[in-house]
This record gives structure tokens, sequence and C-alpha cells, in this order.
């Protein structure tokens, strides 16, 4: 009986042989983090490249969104765009790699923080502290600064693959002092905010009708949640937005801005138009840097036709 016990633990763990070709992607991804940063650059335009020219699914929901927020852009420049967009997108890829494997210190030295004050400042009120961002696509660089400032919690969604989840995001989130705490961890994270530990959330997807409200966003009526103002309410907290993007020479920016004012004001509807204004704002100074290849618009008005 023990030993039938132990073959179940064996085979249901991150070493049965079903997650064998997980392990050797690990070692994989060590070497491609080890590759000089103007060829990861390189590779990762070389293969948006190849990919935009395809009719790769993830391709097509990249220019469905571009097409939806820019529709002044010529068609080309919609495919440029696309194009920019999905090499961007190549690199979160290598850049968890470097979040993963390089030193906190070497990460650091890469970023150009603009308005660090502000999150110092905030960081010294006596009221607790929410960090607002977006999914831009160097966003995981910019944790791994902001962690070297701070200790931050990060709400976020597991990896389907629980090999790839322990061995790439939980080791990288342990190298740079950051706690994750899953989604549906909602009491766990009101409670971090309750100590004043600063917590980073990232609202800007589609969770569906749930708890959302559709508000305009790129002028298209876009499903938003509305707990970020919930939760700054419940836990009197503070609320700073961080926008994150790749530069050239294997560089990235972080930029802070101040706390927002009379957030939250009371009011559901006008702080979550307030917050998802800003993110629009935040995405046009970087268009190629956000992260089109979600369906952000799935979740359709009731009488909607499909975008996707």
């Amino acid at each position: 009986m023990g030993k039938r016990n132990r073959s179940r633990r064996v085979n249901g763990s991150i070493y049965a042989p079903r997650f064998w070709p997980s392990w050797l992607a690990i070692g994989f991804s060590w070497l491609l983090a080890k590759l000089p940063k103007p060829f990861q650059r390189s590779l990762a335009r070389g293969l948006a490249l190849c990919l935009i020219k395809t009719s790769f699914s993830r391709t097509r929901i990249i220019l469905r969104n571009i097409e939806l927020c820019f529709p002044s852009l010529s068609t080309r420049e919609q495919l440029e765009l696309a194009e920019k967009n999905l090499s961007s997108t190549i690199l979160l890829f290598f850049d968890l790699l470097d979040i993963a494997w390089a030193s906190p210190e070497s990460i650091h030295q890469r970023a150009d923080i603009t308005g660090e004050t502000h999150l110092e400042e905030a960081l010294k009120s006596d009221k607790p502290l929410i960090l607002l961002a977006g999914h831009f696509n160097a966003f995981l660089l910019g944790l791994a600064s902001l962690s070297n400032i701070h200790p931050l919690n990060v709400v976020y969604r597991r990896m389907d693959n629980p090999v790839l989840e322990t061995q790439l995001y939980k080791h990288a989130a342990r190298q740079h002092r950051v706690t994750l705490i899953h989604r549906s961890e909602t009491r766990r994270m009101l409670s971090k905010l309750k100590k004043r530990e600063p917590v980073l959330i990232m609202p800007d997807q589609d969770f569906g009708k749930k708890g959302s409200i559709f508000i305009p966003f790129f002028g298209i009526q876009t499903s938003t949640i509305t707990t970020i103002a919930k939760y700054a309410t419940f836990a009197d907290a503070n609320v700073l937005t961080v926008n994150t993007y790749h530069k050239e020479g294997g560089r990235f920016g972080v930029d802070i801005e101040p706390v927002l004012e009379n957030f939250p004001s009371g009011d559901d509807l006008a702080d979550t138009q307030r917050w998802s204004d800003w993110l629009e704002q935040s995405i046009r100074k970087h268009p190629e840097d956000y992260f089109w290849l979600h369906k952000r618009f799935k979740t359709r008005p009731e009488g909607e036709k499909k975008f996707y």
C-alpha cells in the first residue's frame, strides 16, 4: 500500500516522465539566457519577420487588435507595427529567462527609471500601496528592477506547466524579492496590503462579464474589472501607476507616476475609466510594446458580434 502511494506521488510530481521534456527545456533556457543581448534582439526580429508572414493564429490576434485600436494607420503601417510588436513579445520570453538566471544587480543596471522618488514617497506613507501596471512586454524586467528598490507582492496567473512554473516563475521570484500571489487569492492579497506591503496588480485583461463593466478603451466598449477601486477602498490604499517598455541596446524603461489623487473617488465606474485612460495613453507612447497577443476585446456587450 505504501509503495503504491509513493508511486502515485512520483508519477504526479514534476519529476514524472511526462515532464522530462520540460526539464530539457529548462536546461536549454539557461543557454538561451546567456546569448548576447544584440543577438537575442536579432533573433526576435527574425522570428517575428517569419511569423508575421504566416497564418499563425497568435499573429492574427495581434493584427486584429492593432486594426481595432489604430484604424487610422494604413494596412502597411498596421503590419509594420504588428511585426515590431511580435518581436517585442518574443523578447518577453528572453526577459523571463533573464530574470530567472541573471543576477538582480545586472537587471537593475539596465533600467532607465523615471519617477523613482514617487515610489519612495509612497513607500514612506502610512497608507498601503497598490502599484498599477499594464501588460507591457517589458513588465517582467520592470518587476525585477522595482523589486531591487523594495520587495514586492505581485498578483499573477499560474503557468499551466508545473515545471516551468516552479523553475522559471518561482525561481525568478526568489531571485528578485518578489512574492507571487495567485489572482484567486484575494484574501491573501488584501492581507498583504493591510500589513502595508506593496502589491502590484495588472488588471488589463478580459476576465469575462463577472465583476466587470464595459467602458471605452481605444474607443471600443471593453470588459474591464472594477476591483482596483474596491481593493483601494477596502485597504485605504494609495494607487500609483507604472509603465515599462523595451529600449535599444538591451535596456528598458520604467516610468513611475505620482500617486493618483482622489482615488478611489467612491465612483467605481469613474475610477475604472480613469486608470483605463491612463493605460491607453501609455500604450499610445509605446504601441509596439503592449501585449497585443491577448484577446482584450473577446467579451462583447449583448448583441454585438465577436471580434475574433
